[in-house]
């Protein structure tokens, strides 16, 4: 595979519309809820911290469409965060097993990793190795929420 990856959160544009509604997309109101340690934070990704506010929305991370475009439950900060400070994979999840789950170009999944700790990064690189892989969902491996994406990088 040549080049870099980028990992993606939930975009800084989806979030301002969200946080000014004050709901998300499907109407589901933003509710500030006082977190316990370890919430994943889609928005700067990274594991919540005691007492951080954050809220559960419903959100459609793949803007491939196609029926794989899945609607479901992410934390965020209720407010504006700083997004994500990466300079590669988020280390929060670095030993967390995840379901990796790659698509083509017009949203169909193509194959299903279960990656074990520590593995996740270098199983990106491999399904990337497959020209036809657009986009890699990263998964909550026991409730299947999505995590973030990861796609080449176009820079």
């Amino acid at each position: 595979m040549n080049g870099d990856l980028e990992y993606l959160p939930v975009p800084a544009p989806a979030l301002d519309r969200i946080r000014c509604n004050d709901h998300d997309d499907y109407g589901n109101s933003l509710i500030a809820q006082s977190s316990g340690a370890g919430a994943p934070l889609r928005c700067c990704l990274r594991m919540s911290t005691e007492g951080e506010q954050i809220a559960l929305i419903a959100y459609q991370p793949s803007p491939l469409g196609g029926p794989y475009a899945e609607i479901g439950p992410v934390f965020i900060h209720v407010d504006e965060c700083s997004g994500p400070a990466l300079s590669g994979f988020p280390l929060d999840f670095l030993d967390r097993r995840a379901v990796l789950r790659p698509y083509d170009a017009a949203g169909l999944m193509l194959d299903g990793v279960l990656a074990e700790p520590g593995t996740s990064e270098g199983e990106l690189k491999r399904l990337f190795d497959d020209p036809a892989v657009e986009l890699v969902h990263v998964r909550n491996v026991i409730a299947g929420c999505w995590n973030f994406s990861v796609r080449r990088s176009v820079g």
